[in-house]
């Protein structure tokens, strides 16, 4: 079995175990500036722009820098910038839908919030993501395997915009 089937168990209990001891003492940089993760997450939100520092890129000694923006989405792929939808209940959905707004892909699983720390966990894969947000927006950092070499060494970062409070 893999450790993801282990991860989301761990997850569950910490959430709670720790969910109603967090100290309002210490605020994060995003805090101070009225963006508090697990408060301002719920809604719908957009991809803005994907940035990725592709380390050891194909297996090889190497690097490079891959860069998504919304116009890359639309002209390249024929599609809109992917979708999240974070619920009250903490489930969520991504979805990418053609121009046309036809569903192509979409994945749910469950989100939780731990200060600046994001968990997201569908069936076959869990992330943890670092998020900084002010103004409608945040930025989600991690390290993935992007290049799908067995190494989890590439730098991702995502700026996405709330485009809904709701979420469907």
């Amino acid at each position: 079995m893999s450790i993801q089937y282990y991860i989301f168990p761990l997850l569950l209990s910490m959430s709670l175990l720790f969910g109603g001891c967090q100290s309002d003492t210490a605020a994060t940089p995003s805090e101070a500036s009225g963006f508090e993760l697990k408060r301002d997450l719920e809604g719908t939100w957009q991809t803005v722009q994907i940035n990725v520092a592709v380390n050891s890129a194909d297996g090889l000694d190497s690097f490079r820098v891959e860069n998504l923006s919304e116009q890359i989405w639309r002209q390249q792929f024929g599609m809109q910038p992917p979708k999240f939808y974070f619920q009250p209940d903490n489930k969520f959905r991504r979805v990418h839908e053609t121009l046309q707004g036809k569903v192509m892909d979409e994945g749910k699983g469950m989100w939780n919030a731990f200060g600046d720390t994001l968990v997201m966990i569908e069936p076959d894969a869990t992330y943890q993501y670092i998020v900084k947000g002010d103004g409608g927006r945040a930025t989600f950092r991690t390290l993935m395997d992007w290049d799908e070499d067995g190494e989890t060494d590439d730098e991702f970062q995502a700026l996405r915009r709330k485009i809904s409070v709701g979420s469907k």
